[in-house]
């Protein structure tokens, strides 16, 4: 009787390891590619930067969309008054909602 009652104990423990191994694989997974969506916005930023504001003006808001291991970002770049202001959303599986970032950079034209 002792025995089976170690190995019923030792299921158990054995079960709830394997249903917590799941949970940090899809945690692991997940924060990967929050990884990603943070590099990328990060490096939009940056080229973003390297826009000179009166490349901007004349053309209106400048949009587009990239994909990158599975993670989905899509950018507004607008004039505004000495600032150039980005719009960068991204989204990614399993997150249902949208990541969505506002940046307002200085214009240092010369």
């Amino acid at each position: 009787i002792e025995v089976i009652v170690a190995m019923m104990i030792l299921t158990f423990g054995l079960l709830g390891m394997a249903g917590f191994s799941i949970t940090l694989t899809k945690q692991f997974k997940s924060s990967g590619k929050q990884e990603t969506a943070a590099l990328m916005v990060q490096s939009r930023i940056d080229s973003v930067a390297s826009i000179r504001c009166q490349a901007l003006a004349p053309t209106g808001p400048q949009t587009g969309t990239l994909t990158t291991l599975g993670v989905t970002e899509r950018w507004t770049i607008s004039d505004g008054n000495d600032i150039k202001i980005l719009d960068d959303t991204v989204t990614f599986y399993p997150r249902t909602r949208p990541l969505v970032y506002r940046s307002i950079i200085p214009c240092r034209d010369n």
